[in-house]
């Protein structure tokens, strides 16, 4: 994976992730169950998957365990710091860490000015707002 790529997976992971905490906080971690998206999950792609595990139930020691078995079984670096920072979103709602504390977390591994993400960050909880209404 190319540093391009990279970094618009990296920005797709941050939406998500903090889409789901904000809605996990507001309504609690069970309404984002239908949210899962089953084909991802199916792939095991770590969000997705762990997430699943994370409402399942699972105890913290087994989820650390599954979620770092899978980042050793990948080979690019790239991409094996993106799983990375899925799994400290995944471990953020288990934890219930709120949104912005979750983003600055993911934020710090990678070399992206917090500036941006934040920026994106507010632009899309306005977006949000905007649909409620």
């Amino acid at each position: 994976m190319n540093d391009k790529d990279f970094t618009i997976e990296y920005r797709k992971i941050i939406e998500r992730a903090i889409s789901l905490s904000e809605k996990a906080c507001r309504e609690g971690l069970l309404s984002i169950e239908d949210l899962i998206d089953i084909e991802k999950y199916n792939q095991r792609d770590l969000f997705e998957f762990g997430l699943q595990l994370v409402l399942n139930g699972t105890e913290d020691e087994i989820l650390h365990t599954i979620m770092d078995n899978i980042i050793e079984l990948e080979q690019d670096k790239n991409i094996k710091t993106l799983n990375k920072i899925k799994k400290e979103a995944v471990l953020a709602f288990s934890s219930g860490l709120h949104p912005s504390n979750l983003l600055v977390l993911l934020n710090s591994y990678v070399n992206i000015d917090i500036e941006d993400t934040m920026k994106q960050y507010k632009e899309l909880f306005k977006k949000q707002y905007k649909e409620e209404k």
